[in-house]
């Protein structure tokens, strides 16, 4: 299960990367770019993973922080709090009640490609995000979708899309989508105060996304 921003299990290194692709249409590139947040910058989110090992879905609350390309923070203030964060090629994470663990990206190159599809979004940079993902953009007045789906072959075994969801110059959802059947989304924003089912659905998820009306 991929937890947000965070890959638990150990990857393989990818083979060398193919050549780069073209460069993002136009109108997609001026999408990703007024999503551009200035550093430092927090997002209260509510997440919500479907995880099959699971009786019901898990539910999570904290806020997410950007400080710039490279540097990223999770902090889960329920139903347990624990911190990670990401600088560089440093990854640390400490649990209440538990030792900090810290690892090197080095040792997850297909982490890091993940990580740098959300830095990418959130520094705006288009070209970026195109290197390691093929990206697909859906508009509907002020509503739209960035769909990604990662060129590294070894991450594609692990995560099916990264689905952004937005209105707007700002991101509502971040949806990860693996290859196992397994889910995850983050309201973020206003949204992470919705209110859900009990327990939450996908369909009631998806609903709050907009993906009902697509």
């Amino acid at each position: 299960m991929i937890s947000g921003i965070v890959l638990l299990s150990a990857l393989t290194f990818a083979p060398p990367p193919p050549p780069l692709p073209a460069e993002p249409a136009a109108e997609t590139a001026k999408l990703v770019a007024s999503l551009r947040r200035e550093p430092p910058s927090r997002t209260a989110y509510t997440e919500v993973r479907f995880v099959r090992m699971l009786k019901r879905p898990l539910v999570l609350h904290g806020e997410l922080g950007y400080g710039g390309p490279g540097s990223l923070s999770k902090r889960v203030d329920a139903p347990y709090r624990e911190t990670t964060t990401i600088a560089g090629n440093d990854v640390r994470v400490q649990r209440e009640g538990k030792g900090e663990r810290s690892f090197s990206l080095d040792r997850a190159p297909e982490l890091g490609v993940l990580l740098s599809g959300f830095s990418a979004l959130l520094g705006g940079d288009g070209a970026a995000l195109n290197r390691d993902f093929s990206v697909e953009a859906v508009q509907r007045d002020a509503d739209w979708r960035l769909t990604l789906k990662p060129r590294s072959p070894a991450l594609a075994k692990q995560l099916s899309a990264m689905i952004v969801d937005g209105r707007g110059g700002e991101p509502r959802c971040f949806t990860l989508r693996e290859a196992d059947g397994d889910a995850s989304t983050m309201l973020l924003g206003d949204l992470s105060k919705a209110a859900l089912p009990d327990p939450p659905t996908r369909e009631a998820t998806a609903g709050l996304c907009g993906e009902s009306s697509r």
